[in-house]
């Protein structure tokens, strides 16, 4: 079987081959997995940066309808402070003519004692 006497016989020569093909293709395989796994991770990383957007948006989107209708709620009170204000003086007009008319005709007015 063995011939020259030089060197490795042939199956020995074979057998490291063979060990050699088997790891490089076990390699490959588990680094295809591998890199899978990652790009599967990736992928889900990305799907879940989207609906953390989306949801984002959503949260937005909510707070500014929110802050619109606090902004016209505020509007709408400013409205009626001020009309309050414009009655309140009014009355307060309304009482000083009717209160000097009286002083007029000789009637005597408590002084105004405030609040």
């Amino acid at each position: 079987m063995i011939s020259g006497g030089e060197g490795a016989p042939w199956w020995a020569a074979g057998t490291l081959f063979a060990a050699w093909i088997a790891r490089e293709i076990w390699s490959a395989l588990s680094s295809r997995t591998r890199n899978r796994a990652e790009t599967d991770a990736n992928v889900e990383l990305l799907g879940q940066l989207r609906e953390g957007m989306n949801s984002m948006g959503e949260r937005i989107k909510v707070m500014e309808e929110v802050q619109n209708k606090m902004s016209i709620r505020l509007e709408q009170e400013i409205q009626l402070r001020m009309t309050a204000q414009e009655e309140a003086h009014r009355l307060r007009l309304r009482v000083q003519t009717l209160e000097s008319a009286m002083r007029g005709v000789g009637a005597v007015i408590p002084p105004d004692v405030g609040p």
